[in-house]
């Protein structure tokens, strides 16, 4: 197992800064560099990067050793320098030379060493110089002796011999802030050596706010306390960050004060923030908190419409709780109550602090917050709010609080036990069926028995109007779930005039799941995105189907086809599920995720979001979401060929197969998954005989959106004709494009129809699934060679090798068809492509590091094989666009 290379990070995301740095250490006109920034952005690991590159093309490095215990002393920094220049005589003079000239002296004769213009002086924190050194360098530098490269920390006073380098123009400034998201989730992914997971990766850079020497820490100390484990190859943190001993001294320096008003600001702070100003003036003072801001301890910014204050750096929060003494932890929340109390934008964070001081609680209180906490997606704190409230008498709606949380959190056990103890609790026909229809969702959801969950609706027997109404539309929903298509009337019927929002939200998620088994994939994305409005912000009795519908869309939005536009909305969906933190949506999201990287013919990337899928629906036992992550994974891992991987898919969905009243909805995305492993296992027949016995179960059942991906499959596993044969007996709806493209497809290959193939091909690739275009060419090359046009074979066969350029590693039935004996080589199918989308010879050449002689002969050599006479002619026939 890798335990994670955290020792020795890469520099990530300075690839701007870096090239600025030496370009201006190359210039004539500059004579160095000052890198500057807080502590631990990189700029040392920066000056290393560049002076590594300096000296590989021949440059002279000196390197100045700077402490903060001998900034008193002069030539301290340059001691080691000084040692190395030339004995000399001491009656010549240059021993009776001040300590300034003396230093210079010594860099003059360093450098006359060296070719003039090819020696940089490296130093690293250079607001740490004495006097004399950073006199010494400045005058050095400015004389042009030498160039300079140097560190300075943005937050300490710096000479103005060092200042004056970059002011007085003779050295560049690059300033070095914290790492952007993107480059923080690259550098945490690069620390451990592989994919991590969406909540560990958002944990670990908010903590460090983007800055690589905390990223780093913060990874040593996780890996050590043994809190970062490695599951299929995603890393997850399964425990609360903690500080590595090193930066906690780091931390503890900055925030030292002798200060007894500055201690408790700082620690109240902690507790507290963010505070709008007048709470945190009011709390601690005006003098004590202007003091924290001029020492960069606390940050005063516009929000809300208010100025609010915080601690500088989350890290301080996280050093300042862990050191805060019970009592003082204590006194603090009364505190903070005290003085917010009363206000509601803070009621969550009010009964809080309460429940932390002790004392008499308000039941009220508690269940107010408990759903705001919910509603923010605080599910720790909604669920120890709810249980106090419930507790204190909040009866029902405080203990289905609890529930909702509980599920959230993953203690399905635990919330399965509440909701026994609420049947009994319940007094009225509405909390009657809001425990019943909660316990019901869990029973499918969470142990994958919808018989139970009808079970549970049945039994509850009640005479108000809207309880009753509510309870039909769930059972509406819990029948879609097993593939019972006929449930699509009666479900839109409730969603256009049923009169609760709970009802309306329960119905659209049953008529769209019944829209989506129809293949009616448009009317669903329609009705779907209807719904979204009402599902915003909802944390009630449907709130199950409120998370799932943006899901949903990005799911139909794929099977349009418009796998471009749903991987945006998957994102989006995805990145709001981890920040707050809805596990529920995280794990949708990267399922949905996975499967859209498939459509988009990318394999690698499918695997790693279906694996980040299995590991969050395991954690909240969710079986069906972890069986279609399964099958996912299988499938990536089928179409990438990799034997371990396939084996240990396979090993994990066998493990999650369903019972005989487990949800059914995505069966057939599960006998894809099978089919692929059959495939890739040398097993054509088992591929076939389990796809066509789920095409054929859900044809029959109506379910004509499934059964047409899977007789996609069937075409792309080698089986076109018996695909053919089930489309026509279960045919998609007309208005469903990617339902005629199939049709169409499996028609074509059947009959070797290579033309129509190839024209296939390109409307794959055009609705961004090249994959599959690049299958079709295959086929059609397959055929055109079949029938001795060896040259239209060959332009197939390039417009497939132009498509899988677009893809990840994929190794599939139709790619590995027999070619042509007189195909084009490597290279001059790559610079065709290349030519073809618009390239230049100059360009190529330059590319590939060829002459551009080369490039133009290749090109002649294939546009002979290819029976075309040039660019213009190799484009129309592959129907490619020039590149942008």
């Amino acid at each position: 197992m890798n335990h994670g290379a955290v020792d020795d990070p890469p520099l990530v995301g300075r690839a701007t800064e870096l090239e600025a740095t030496v370009a201006a250490l190359h210039a004539g006109h500059r004579r160095g560099v000052v890198i500057v920034g807080p502590a631990g952005v990189g700029k040392t690991r920066l000056a290393q990067e560049a002076t590594s590159r300096l000296g590989a093309h021949g440059w002279a490095i000196f390197a100045a050793r700077t402490s903060a215990s001998a900034t008193s002393l002069p030539l301290a920094a340059l001691a080691g320098l000084l040692t190395l220049q030339s004995e000399g005589d001491p009656d010549s003079g240059s021993w009776n030379l001040g300590p300034v000239q003396r230093a210079l002296d010594a860099l003059r004769r360093r450098a006359a060493e060296h070719p003039r213009g090819r020696v940089v002086l490296w130093l690293d924190d250079a607001h740490l110089l004495d006097d004399a050194s950073a006199t010494a360098v400045y005058h050095a530098v400015a004389e042009g002796t030498l160039t300079v490269l140097a560190t300075v920390r943005s937050d300490k006073p710096t000479s103005d011999a060092v200042t004056a380098l970059w002011k007085d123009g003779d050295a560049a400034r690059v300033d070095l802030g914290a790492l952007p998201r993107q480059d923080a989730d690259a550098l945490i992914g690069a620390m451990l050596g592989g994919p991590v997971e969406g909540r560990t990766l958002h944990r670990f850079r908010e903590t460090a706010a983007g800055n690589p020497l905390f990223l780093r820490e913060l990874l040593t100390s996780a890996r050590e306390a043994g809190l970062l484990t490695e599951v299929d190859g995603v890393w997850r943190l399964t425990g609360p960050l903690g500080a590595s001993p090193r930066l906690t001294e780091l931390l503890r320096d900055r925030l030292a004060t002798t200060d007894p008003a500055e201690r408790d600001a700082l620690e109240i702070m902690a507790f507290g923030e963010p505070l709008e100003l007048r709470a945190a003036t009011a709390l601690v003072g005006d003098s004590t908190l202007e003091s924290l801001e001029r020492r960069r301890l606390v940050t005063v910014t516009a929000a809300r419409g208010c100025r609010m204050v915080r601690l500088a750096h989350p890290l301080y929060g996280e050093l300042l709780r862990a050191g805060t003494p019970e009592v003082a932890r204590l006194r603090y929340a009364r505190q903070l109550a005290d003085a917010l109390e009363g206000t509601r934008e803070e009621l969550m964070r009010v009964a809080l602090w309460r429940l932390e001081a002790g004392g008499t609680l308000d039941a009220a209180l508690m269940l107010d917050a408990a759903g705001e906490a919910a509603q923010v997606r605080e599910y720790d704190l909604a669920e120890r709010l709810a249980r106090r409230a419930y507790e204190a008498g909040g009866r029902v709606a405080a203990g289905l609080t609890a529930v909702r949380a509980l599920f959230q959190l993953g203690r399905l056990d635990e919330a399965l036990r509440l909701c026994t103890e609420l049947r009994q609790v319940a007094v009225d026909d509405p909390e009657r069926v809001a425990v019943a229809v909660q316990h019901a969702a869990l029973l499918a959801h969470g142990t994958d028995d919808v018989r139970a969950g009808l079970t549970v609706v049945d039994e509850v027997v009640v005479t108000d109007p809207d309880c009753r109404e509510q309870l039909g539309v769930f059972r509406l929903y819990l029948r879609t779930y097993q593939l019972d298509c006929t449930v699509l009337a009666p479900a839109l019927a409730a969603f256009r005039n049923a009169r609760s929002v709970d009802a309306r939200l329960a119905a659209a998620a049953a008529a769209a799941g019944a829209l989506m088994l129809t293949g009616r994939y448009a009317e669903c994305s329609a009705l779907v995105q209807e719904a979204l409005p009402l599902a915003a912000r909802h944390t009630g009795l449907s709130h199950i189907h409120a998370d799932s519908m943006p899901v949903a869309l990005g799911w139909m939005r794929a099977d349009l086809p418009d796998p471009v536009g749903a991987t945006e909305d998957a994102m989006a969906t995805y990145e709001a599920s981890l920040h707050p933190t809805a596990p529920v949506g995280q794990a949708l999201a990267a399922f949905s995720l996975a499967k859209i990287a498939l459509q988009r013919g990318r394999p690698l990337t499918a695997l790693r979001w279906a694996k980040e899928a299995r590991l969050a629906a395991g954690e909240l036992h969710l079986k069906e979401a972890g069986r279609v992550a399964g099958s996912l994974r299988l499938q990536a891992a089928s179409q990438l060929g990799n034997p371990k991987e396939i084996a240990e898919a396979a090993t994990d969905l066998d493990r999650n197969t369903g019972g005989p009243y487990a949800i059914q909805i995505f069966d057939l995305e599960v006998a894809r998954g099978q089919a692929w492993h059959a495939a890739a296992t040398g097993d054509p027949a088992g591929a076939r005989h389990v796809l066509a016995g789920e095409i054929t179960r859900h044809g029959r059942l109506g379910a004509l959106g499934p059964s047409t991906l899977g007789a996609l499959d069937l075409v792309r596993l080698g089986e076109p004709a018996l695909a053919a044969k089930l489309l026509a007996t279960y045919p998609p709806p007309g208005s469903w494009e990617l339902g005629r493209l199939t049709v169409a497809y499996a028609s074509a290959a059947s009959h070797g129809d290579a033309a129509t193939l190839l024209e296939l091909a390109r409307e794959f690739a055009a609705l961004g699934m090249p994959l599959h275009g690049a299958e079709a060419a295959r086929m059609a090359s397959a055929s055109w060679h079949a029938a001795g046009d060896g040259r239209a074979g060959r332009r197939a066969r390039l417009l497939a090798a132009a498509l899988l350029a677009e893809c990840e590693d994929a190794v599939t039935p139709a790619l590995r068809l027999d070619g042509p004996t007189e195909d084009l080589t490597e290279r001059e199918r790559e610079i065709a492509v290349a030519a073809a989308k618009g390239e230049t010879t100059r360009a190529l050449a330059s590319r590939l590091h060829l002459s551009e002689r080369t490039v133009e002969n290749h090109l002649y050599r294939a546009y002979a094989k290819l029976g075309v006479a040039g660019r213009t002619e190799l484009r129309a026939a592959l129907s490619l666009s020039p590149s942008p």
